[in-house]
């Protein structure tokens, strides 16, 4: 059964979701409505007092307690002299931001005609908080403060209090105005300074990719050219069949890895943004030819239980596993040279399984330095992938490296 989350709990995640500009334009949104609907009642109420200075009032209020009939009778303007103007401040209010001057145009003219103050503050705050330049809405501040002392000219107290609220409300939105500006010329200069500070780390990723080129390629290059060129002349001077075909191997395969290298350094010299290279990745169905290669180099190499459908399994899921293969044989063939090796490759349910296993080496075997870069690097491919990889010795002195891989086609990706 599936548990319903509660309303707010959904409403506040999606709120979290939101970007920071939506999220402004929602506040936004949400202060016109807030505007509009919370002043209704004081400008019904300022409207009513001026129909009661005009003596229409008591008689207005009359008849909205009679019946449906009587209500549109004579007393039909004091009900429009109360609904339209402050519908119509309301409906103002709703594009404060957007259009402020058809709320500064109203306000002025409830102001002048019914002494309705209540438009004119929410009109002078969000003109203030809003425009560019303050010299605009002082210059309209003033004239709603001269609007208040014509209109209420009689009563000193009412002048001195709505000049005070208009001067008051003008400050707060310079203030908020002045606070929004200050905030979004911040906004914008973190924006800038980490656009800036990520190109700069482009770069510098860049200027680190073609140094690792170029030095990959004036040594590594180099020297297996030079393999390459001395097979060749071994290949045209001698004369034995077996150094002969030992020749033509070491030849072959030195060319296939220039070729190799060759693709390496065009990846390496590519913007991190650029096109994706265009060699087809390794995956399950070149394992046998991996292993070819090998038995061609004198390595007694077993696959054992064959190799399951790679239309099923994910592409990260098979260059991982064939990542897993080369380098199980690799280490195999450097640090137990001349054991025999089996490669095993099964899908068991939902998970793939890669096993490498090389018998004891011999005794006499001097195995070359290790770095342990291949294996942590294999590791990260494969915990990337949601797997498990493990190494250890076997009972008979061998060593055995197994990797465990989610057979599944939702598997999260990782580095080719």
């Amino acid at each position: 059964m599936r548990t319903r989350i509660p309303l707010p709990s959904r409403c506040l995640a999606r709120w979290r979701d939101l970007d920071p500009l939506s999220r402004r334009e929602w506040r936004g949104t949400a202060a016109d409505w807030l505007y509009a609907l919370g002043t209704l009642l004081f400008t019904v109420q300022f409207q009513i007092q001026a129909l009661d200075g005009w003596g229409l009032a008591g008689a207005w209020t009359d008849t909205l307690l009679e019946t449906q009939s009587e209500l549109y009778g004579p007393e039909l303007p004091g009900l429009l002299y109360v609904a339209a103007p402050a519908l119509c401040a309301s409906a103002a209010m709703l594009v404060r931001r957007t259009r402020p001057l058809w709320l500064l145009v109203l306000a002025f003219l409830l102001l002048l005609g019914f002494g309705n103050i209540v438009p004119a503050l929410v009109a002078v705050y969000s003109y203030a908080a809003f425009a560019r330049s303050p010299l605009a809405p002082v210059a309209w501040s003033l004239c709603f403060a001269a609007v208040v002392v014509v209109v209420y000219q009689d009563e000193a107290q009412f002048v001195f209090m709505g000049v005070m609220a208009v001067l008051l409300i003008l400050a707060l939105g310079l203030y908020v105005g002045t606070r929004r500006q200050l905030v979004d010329g911040l906004t914008e200069r973190a924006e800038r300074l980490d656009r800036e500070r990520h190109l700069l780390a482009e770069r510098a990723v860049s200027a680190e990719r073609n140094r690792i080129a170029r030095e990959m390629h004036d040594v590594v290059a180099h020297r297996v050219s030079l393999i390459v060129l001395h097979a060749g002349g071994l290949e045209v001077s001698t004369s034995d069949p077996r150094a002969l075909e030992t020749a033509g191997l070491i030849r072959g395969t030195g060319r296939q890895a220039l070729g190799e290298l060759r693709d390496i350094l065009g990846v390496l010299r590519q913007q991190p943004s650029g096109p994706a290279p265009g060699q087809p990745q390794p995956t399950l169905e070149r394992v046998r030819e991996l292993l070819d290669e090998w038995r061609e180099a004198g390595m007694t190499v077993e696959l054992r239980d064959g190799l399951p459908g790679a239309g099923d399994l994910p592409l990260t899921v098979q260059r991982a596993a064939f990542q897993v293969v080369k380098e199980g044989v690799t280490n195999a063939a450097k640090h137990a040279a001349g054991a025999d090796v089996t490669v095993s490759v099964r899908v068991d349910g939902e998970t793939l399984t890669v096993e490498v296993a090389n018998a004891e080496p011999p005794s006499d075997l001097v195995p070359p330095p290790e770095s342990g870069y291949g294996l942590s690097g294999l590791r990260e491919r494969v915990d990337a992938l949601g797997g498990r990889l493990t190494s250890e010795e076997t009972p008979d002195g061998g060593w055995r490296l197994t990797a465990e891989l989610p057979a599944v086609a939702d598997a999260r990706s990782a580095p080719a």
